[in-house]
């Protein structure tokens, strides 16, 4: 009965904006909350990646030196820098 209260105090028209109101807020928050779990994801795998990124570098740069080292190259400061 407290809702017709307040319909016969500020009249429909007001109390049918405010219900529509809480209906687009439930909306908005349901999207927010589904896009806020998929950025919870997306953040999680970018995170996986940046350490695979990281573990390949440094995988590559071992290569890079026993490479150097059984083909007895010359180290990267004994290069000349210019063509």
């Amino acid at each position: 009965m407290d809702f017709l209260n307040f319909v016969t105090e500020v009249g429909f028209p007001i109390a049918a904006a405010c219900v529509g109101m809480y209906f687009v807020f439930l909306t908005q928050k349901f999207i927010l909350d589904s896009v806020l779990e998929k950025v919870k994801s997306l953040i999680a795998i970018i995170k996986q990646l940046d350490l695979r990124v990281s573990s390949m570098s440094q995988d590559i740069l071992k290569i890079d030196k026993l490479l150097s080292t059984a083909l007895e190259l010359p180290k990267e400061e004994d290069k000349p820098n210019g063509p």
